[in-house]
């Protein structure tokens, strides 16, 4: 609970610096950019604190591609377009995934309109950001790895998966 609280106040006091921004720049092409600066800014936010902290635990990591890691990380919500849904929308979405998941995602659906399909909307979003977003990658042209990586990123875990998905996912649970 105390997570969620720290996530709201952080969504709610959230800003870029000029740091983020040249960091951004580091690892972002112009068309993945674009979809960085579509998101809003709490998301935009979050997915800088991923992607740092996504860098802090691969430093003792071999074999790991840090390149790949950080664009997954700043890239892996872009599914969260800005102005697609409102702050309170995404609070009473979390909400109600704690009180009843699988009501709440089988409710959700996509578009928006009155209130209601709103947050139908907010929930549909919610649950569906992560192929949302590998999709929006892809029709850029993306890297196949950051697609799939992106795609997977809310999935449970597998043996398999790669080491930049097993960072990505404690990364983003961590924020």
């Amino acid at each position: 609970m105390f997570n969620r609280v720290k996530q709201v106040v952080a969504a709610l006091t959230a800003h870029i610096t000029s740091e983020d921004k040249d960091f951004i720049k580091e690892y972002l092409n112009a068309a993945e950019q674009k979809l960085f600066w579509g998101m809003n800014l709490p998301d935009q936010r979050h997915v800088l604190n991923v992607a740092q902290t996504a860098l802090q635990l691969a430093q003792h990591q071999q074999l790991i591609d840090i390149n790949l890691l950080v664009k997954c990380a700043l890239l892996h919500d872009v599914g969260k377009i800005k102005g697609d849904v409102s702050t309170i929308d995404k609070i009473i979405t979390v909400m109600g995934h704690k009180l009843s998941p699988r009501w709440v995602k089988q409710w959700g659906r996509l578009g928006r309109g009155s209130r209601v399909d709103n947050i139908r909307h907010a929930f549909y979003i919610y649950f569906n950001h992560a192929q949302r977003s590998a999709a929006m990658l892809k029709e850029i042209g993306s890297n196949p790895q950051i697609v799939e990586i992106v795609a997977k990123h809310h999935e449970a875990p597998a043996d398999y998966d790669p080491l930049e998905l097993v960072i990505l996912r404690k990364s983003d649970q961590l924020h």
